[in-house]
This record gives C-alpha cells, sequence and structure tokens, in this order.
C-alpha cells in the first residue's frame, strides 16, 4: 500500500480498500439500518478518477464548514454538516472497497499526482482547527464532539507536540 506523503484525510478516505484487498470479494448484504448503504449497493462504481476527486471534494467541504464557523450557531450548523460529511466518508470507502485492485493502485497513484493540493487543503483544515479549538468551538459542545470523537475530523484539531496536549476544548485555553 502506498502511504508515503498522501494528505491525512485521503489516506484514510483510501486506507481502507487495501486492507481489504487480500480478503476474497464476498458480496455482503447492505446494512437496514440506512438508505445510503441500500442505494449504494444498486449504483455504479465510480472510477478511479472521480473517487479521487470525490476525495479532494470531501477535503474541501471539511475546510469551508470549518471556515464559516464564527459564533455558536455556526457551530452548531457545521457540526451537523460534518455529521453528513463522515457519513460521505464512509460511502466513499464503501465505493472504494469495491474496486479492483488495479484500480485502487490507479487511485493512489492519482492522490500522489495531486498530494501538493491535499496538502494544501488539509494545512488550511488544520488552521481553522486551531482556531475552532482557541475559540472553545464558540461553546458548541456538538461540534467539539464531532471533532474530538471522529477519526477522520480529529486530526484538524490536534496540536503539535510543543504546542500542547491534544485539543480538548477546556481547560488549558485562554479566556478573552
Amino acid at each position: 500500500m502506498k502511504t508515503s506523503s498522501i494528505p491525512i484525510l485521503s489516506f484514510v478516505l483510501l486506507s481502507a480498500a487495501p486492507l481489504l484487498a487480500d480478503t476474497p470479494a464476498v458480496p455482503q448484504a447492505p446494512p437496514t439500518s440506512t438508505p445510503a448503504a441500500t442505494a449504494t449497493a444498486k449504483e455504479a462504481i465510480p472510477s478511479a478518477d472521480s473517487l479521487v476527486n470525490q476525495s479532494l471534494s470531501l477535503l474541501i467541504n471539511i475546510q469551508q464548514t470549518l471556515a464559516a464557523t464564527q459564533d455558536k450557531e455556526s457551530a452548531d450548523k457545521a457540526a451537523k454538516t460534518l455529521e453528513g460529511i463522515q457519513k460521505d466518508i464512509k460511502h466513499f470507502q464503501d465505493l472504494m472497497n469495491k474496486l479492483s485492485d488495479a484500480e485502487q493502485e490507479k487511485a493512489f497513484d492519482l492522490l500522489e499526482k495531486m498530494e501538493e493540493r491535499g496538502k494544501r487543503l488539509e494545512e488550511s483544515c488544520k488552521q481553522e482547527g486551531k482556531r475552532l479549538v482557541k475559540a472553545d468551538f464558540y461553546n458548541s459542545t456538538a461540534l467539539k464532539d464531532v471533532m474530538n470523537n471522529s477519526d477522520e475530523l480529529s486530526e484538524f484539531i490536534e496540536q503539535d507536540e510543543e504546542e500542547g496536549r491534544p485539543a480538548s476544548g477546556g481547560d488549558e485555553q485562554d479566556e478573552e
């Protein structure tokens, strides 16, 4: 599996596919809990090119959502939007898992070609995440929960070791 310098979220999005490549492809019934999962079983599997574009679109959506958060109301709205994006990520991963090994490899190659753009987007997301931590998520418990409890999103609020502990939105924040 290629992981050299693929941006974090793109890697997360694509990482499930190669892990499952060693297991035999056994058709599975979609979970009955979500209508989106049922729709996935009926839809065509997009190309690797399309999925790579989707991964960048997901990053752009996350960045725009975080950037638009300026107060408690927009923070609560962002939490709902990010929950929807998490569902999109899961859907995306399901589609990636259905690609052939050759298409998965092509997706990784395409991601490497778009590495700089992905890194810029992720850095922007991290900057927005730091801003939200500093603002204590504008007192939005929902946003704090979704950011702290999501494998895909928590990467954007973790602080560097020299800056302090991982973001909790609590005790070590300066009061303004």
